[in-house]
């Protein structure tokens, strides 16, 4: 019922050369600042103009560059997602607290989970404010090292073994629920064409599933067959590549507007951040006015 009333996109409704439409939806989301409106509008129809193949919709194909890489790249992020173990430590959650000393786990799995909740909200406040890309290699080298400590435990005396499995299993909820929880599905809205968002999320869905079912099927074969500590260290060690292949290939998405998200992909485009801005009256401007009769002005993209 809520999805039905939703707005068409700003960027679909320009593609199909729809200014007046397009403004009244960008009216809306931006509480008909004129300005803003009008900045948004310049960017959009930069956006349709730039010479990127298109195939006989109008759109940028499947199987471009522009869609692949961005697809590469979130099929991995959802694969780590599932590496940092988060639904094997979940099911095997009641053991772990056996092994605290907690004499009622299944309370305790109850409260982890409430405390997955409450860390994600702080989650949603920091996502914008630090980046997504800065959050998720930090907290992908916290995940690694609270499954680091959880290794640890099982090679110290019961005592040692209580407290830092109490700790490591503490560091991990925080650092999952910060980052890694969340923000790949935020990504997963940034990162395609709108043409291609259906078929790409459905894709990076698919292999999130999967490996959440691989994860959890083979946990108690790799611990019966490895023991627990061997399989958090090894778990760890994945987070640390997570963390580098973040790091090297994600670029950062704080900040700009989902097509300028889209054109850091494009085929003939390196990996850089755009930041477009209004130029002077002196510089080349685009033809056309705007309401209010104000004169579009080109928005150029900017590297460094």
């Amino acid at each position: 019922f809520f999805i039905a009333g939703a707005p068409v996109t700003p960027r679909l409704l320009m593609s199909k050369a729809k200014v007046r439409e397009a403004e009244e939806v960008l009216d809306l989301l931006m509480e008909e600042d004129p300005d803003l409106v009008n900045d948004e509008i310049e960017v959009l129809q930069r956006s349709c103009r730039m010479d990127i193949p298109r195939d006989e919709h109008g759109g940028v194909p499947f199987f471009s560059a522009q869609n692949l890489k961005p697809l590469f790249i979130m099929c991995c992020i959802m694969i780590l997602q599932q590496l940092t173990a988060i639904n094997a430590v979940l099911a095997d959650s009641n053991r772990i607290f056996k092994d605290i000393g907690f004499l009622e786990p299944r309370v305790c799995t109850a409260g982890m989970s409430a405390a997955f909740l409450l860390f994600t909200f702080g989650s949603a406040a920091l996502t914008d404010k630090a980046g997504r890309k800065l959050l998720l290699v930090v907290f992908a080298v916290l995940i690694a090292f609270s499954l680091g400590l959880f290794a640890l435990a099982g090679f110290l005396n019961k005592g040692l073994h209580m407290a830092l499995l109490t700790l490591s299993l503490g560091s991990y909820v925080f650092s999952f629920s910060m980052a890694w929880g969340s923000i790949p599905w935020v990504l997963s809205g940034e990162l395609f064409t709108v043409e291609n968002q259906g078929r790409a999320i459905s894709i990076v869905s698919g292999v999130n599933w999967t490996f959440n079912f691989l994860t959890v099927f083979t946990w108690p074969l790799l611990t019966d067959a490895l023991t627990p500590k061997w399989v958090f260290l090894m778990y760890s060690v994945c987070m640390i590549l997570g963390a580098v292949f973040v790091g090297v290939f994600l670029p950062e998405t704080k900040g700009l507007t989902l097509h300028q998200v889209t054109d850091l992909f494009a085929a003939d485009s390196p990996q850089y951040i755009t930041v477009v801005h209004r130029v002077s009256n002196a510089n080349e401007s685009s033809s056309g006015t705007l309401r209010g009769g104000r004169t579009t002005q080109c928005a150029q993209p900017h590297t460094f």
